[in-house]
């Protein structure tokens, strides 16, 4: 028994320290506890820089935590608040809480209303807790829009952050509805560390994808677009590489539509929007296109797309289908250009607010108007003649500029064998309307011409080619529309 008694009081110290050791930790945890809600309250505003108010706020011990609802974080006095959650969870461990760690930090019914300016607000805390996992889902994020009256807003149906706030990258997944064009954005990569001198230098790198994106939310333009692709960079230029599939891209007030395909590298601002296209190959028809240019805010203070396209092997007829309204292309042929383009924003109809300028050349050009087709064929047709010689094919050249809706031709060769015409004038890609002046120049009679440029002007110019020289200098003219063109003889030039 005696034997027993060392052992005994032994025993009795040892629990004696640990009623100490418990007692005096949760004397400590207590005075500590980072879960009390004038705690989670001032940790909570001074992360975000706001004024941080409770619906209700109720601790939770096993496991730590807490839960508040109906939460708002406000910067300003007066408007809506900067975020608003319904339901907040917190969510913890006793060994995550001695390293300044959250396993869960749950947000329900959340809603943020931010500005472009909030981005770039640096950390306030010195001290910095780690969140595990971040969640956010349904959340809904919203962002004013300069001069409109309904801001941006995306509808997140899954979002999550993990190692949010700590010292490593932060990895992110969402799922949501992307508001302008209207679609479906899957994403998920890393951003970080957070650089909180200068966030926009802040490194990001992941991937998307862009499901049934409508482009008719422009207005002018339509057709459903899906992309996807890889990025990397910073906030503030962000590397991008993809492609972009529109199968019925489509002029909205022509209702022509063609698949438009592309492969693409840019450039893209977070921050601004703005967009360098570095790179595009596409196929738009049979048109083979290789691309660059700008998407941002110009010197006037408007958004506008402006690029620079070439093409060197294409098909005129898909090169001018979106843009008339006339069931085919009024020629057919071989086309290369170079083209410069400016699309301004704004919901002013497309033909009316494109402007370009361009060099082109078409080979084996065909007229496709029936009527135009009828009566060249006609005065084409020699005797004993069943069917219409339709071998002899026109090449065109020359430059045309697009303003307000109107084609301007500086200068428009045509020739085809012993002929040639030079010509300048207008089109109305509104009303077809047709304006052209010029020069028509041939070494024969057009008495037996069979197509083309010739045929185009013989019933009306033959008289001049009845007496006199084999060659001929002619001043023409085209006008009408392009269901009734006119061919004739310029009787007001000063040729």
């Amino acid at each position: 028994m005696e034997s027993r008694r060392p052992i005994k009081k032994i025993a009795l110290v040892i629990l004696s320290i640990l009623v100490c050791a418990l007692f005096a930790g949760a004397i400590l945890l207590h005075h500590f506890w980072p879960f009390t809600e004038g705690s989670v309250r001032s940790r909570l505003a001074e992360t975000l820089s706001a004024n941080v108010k409770f619906g209700s706020f109720h601790e939770k011990y096993f496991p730590p935590g807490c839960i508040a609802e109906n939460v708002s974080f406000q910067r300003n006095g007066s408007g809506p608040p900067l975020i608003s959650i319904r339901r907040l969870t917190i969510r913890s461990s006793l060994l995550r809480l001695l390293g300044h760690r959250i396993s869960l930090l749950r947000a329900e019914g959340m809603h943020v209303t931010l500005a472009r300016s909030d981005f770039s607000r640096n950390k306030s805390s010195d001290q910095q807790t780690t969140v595990d996992k971040f969640v956010a889902d349904d959340a809904v994020l919203e962002i004013p829009q300069h001069g409109r009256n309904h801001p941006l807003r995306f509808v997140f149906h899954k979002f999550q952050l993990d190692n949010l706030g700590g010292a490593d990258a932060i990895k992110f997944a969402a799922l949501f509805d992307n508001p302008m064009p209207a679609g479906v954005i899957r994403t998920s990569g890393q951003f970080g560390p957070w650089n909180s001198s200068d966030p926009s230098s802040t490194a990001v790198s992941g991937n998307y994808s862009l499901a049934n994106a409508d482009l008719s939310v422009f207005n002018s333009i339509g057709g459903v677009i899906s992309s996807d692709g890889n990025f990397r960079g910073k906030f503030k230029e962000i590397e991008v590489e993809g492609s972009a599939t529109v199968p019925q891209f489509e002029v909205s007030s022509t209702q022509h539509k063609l698949p438009l395909r592309t492969r693409f590298t840019a450039a893209v601002n977070a921050i601004n929007g703005e967009t360098i296209l570095r790179r595009v190959n596409g196929n738009f028809g049979r048109d083979e296109i290789q691309a660059h240019g700008t998407i941002g805010r110009r010197p006037d203070g408007k958004r506008a797309a402006i690029i620079d396209l070439n093409c060197d092997r294409g098909r005129i007829e898909d090169t001018f289908y979106p843009f008339i309204k006339a069931p085919k292309s009024p020629i057919t042929g071989n086309v290369a250009f170079q083209m410069h383009v400016v699309i301004p924003s704004g919901h002013e109809r497309f033909l009316k607010k494109i402007e370009l300028k361009s060099d082109f050349r078409i080979q084996d050009a065909r007229f496709t108007n029936p009527e135009t087709e009828s009566r060249l064929s006609k005065i084409a047709e020699r005797p004993g003649q069943k069917e219409p010689d339709g071998t002899n094919l026109t090449d065109l050249g020359g430059q045309v500029m697009v303003r307000n809706g109107i084609a301007q031709f500086t200068q428009l060769s045509a020739r085809d064998g012993d002929a040639s015409a030079l010509l300048r004038g207008a089109y109305d890609l509104t009303t077809e309307r047709v304006n052209m002046h010029g020069r028509l120049t041939t070494k024969a009679s057009l008495t037996k011409t069979t197509s083309g440029i010739k045929a185009a002007f013989a019933k009306a110019l033959e008289p001049l080619f009845k007496k006199g020289p084999q060659r001929k200098v002619v001043p023409v003219k085209i006008s009408g529309t392009f269901h009734h063109p006119n061919f004739g003889l310029d009787t007001n030039s000063n040729m």
